[in-house]
């Protein structure tokens, strides 16, 4: 009877790999802090959580609030488990079957940035919609450049023998269990492209919108715009500047750090737009406005100025 093999040879240690599995540790422990970073944002929003959001309307918002908080965190759950998990190790002598396993994980990580991403661009896109008076050319333009997002993540997923796990030298240390995507990085840079297009146009339109706005200072609306128009800028600003450094990592990193920044600017996007909506929804209750939610496309509440002379100002509230 012939005995059960035993584990693969252990592949020489170059100076090559030696570098790898550095690269290979700092991804994961820098992952490892934006997962502290994402939860302990919860913990710190939880009650503001439960006031503007549990006990206000359900409705669209209400959902997409939802998708957003604990879409992230679930997925980030999942990878912790594939970065760190001593399931992905090479002492069982199966190397084939992990390999096998770790292709088929890493590919979905190409859908999980749709389930991320995608809802909090809709988010900006009703504010959007509703900022500029339901101006529908500039919410084609995004609907657009969602659409075409959507586009290029599901060719990159029909692409086959390019969505494979990065393949890594059969050496059993802690560096090397470790199950990451490593994609076309031409796919990569066209999907970052269009992404960094919809931050741009939602950053410009955000403060051309709230700038143009003449409210009088002091006012419930004024407090709200302000609060738009600044704290959208920095939250936008921090998105912007993960999606960059994604994107250069993407082109001229080494393998071990090319998609180093890829979750955790998603986990960052989501922690920034939770943000926002908060800050707005507390703005609006703190200076005695109505708390709203935005309803694509019919249900959408509006705070109107008294008016003056001849004239009114009408100032879209949103949460």
């Amino acid at each position: 009877m012939r005995p059960p093999p035993g584990p693969p040879p252990i592949d020489p240690i170059t100076p090559d790999v030696i570098r790898l599995a550095e690269d290979l540790l700092a991804f994961k422990w820098y992952f490892a802090g934006v997962f502290a970073v994402l939860f302990f944002d919860w913990f710190l929003t939880l009650a503001d959580e439960v006031e503007f959001i549990w006990k206000g309307k359900k409705g669209s918002m209400f959902y997409l609030f939802l998708m957003n908080r604990y879409c992230p965190m679930a997925f980030c759950i999942i990878t912790l488990f594939a970065y760190f998990s001593p399931l992905w190790n090479y002492e069982c002598g199966r190397l084939s079957y992990r390999r096998i396993s770790c292709d088929r994980f890493a590919i979905v990580e190409w859908l999980q940035t749709l389930l991320i991403v995608v809802p909090a661009e809709v988010v900006l896109l009703l504010r959007i919609y509703a900022l500029t008076n339901k101006n529908k050319h500039l919410c084609g333009l995004l609907v657009s450049i969602i659409v075409a997002e959507c586009v290029i993540v599901f060719y990159a997923m029909s692409m086959p023998g390019t969505n494979n796990a990065l393949v890594l030298p059969h050496v059993p240390i802690d560096s090397f269990r470790v199950c990451i995507l490593y994609s076309d990085p031409k796919m990569d840079t066209a999907y970052l492209s269009t992404s960094l297009a919809f931050d741009c146009i939602v950053l410009a339109i955000t403060l051309a919108c709230t700038a143009a706005k003449n409210v009088k200072h002091h006012t419930r609306s004024w407090a709200i715009l302000r609060t738009i128009r600044w704290d959208g800028a920095l939250y936008f600003c921090v998105i912007l500047s993960g999606n960059v450094v994604w994107m250069a990592l993407a082109i001229n990193a080494r393998p071990g750090l090319k998609f180093m920044n890829a979750q955790p600017s998603m986990y960052l996007t989501s922690i920034m737009i939770n943000r926002l909506t908060l800050s707005v929804r507390k703005t609006a209750a703190e200076a005695d406005e109505e708390s709203t939610a935005i309803e694509w496309p019919t249900s959408i509440r509006w705070s109107r100025r008294p008016a003056n002379n001849a004239s009114s100002h009408v100032i879209p509230t949103f949460a």
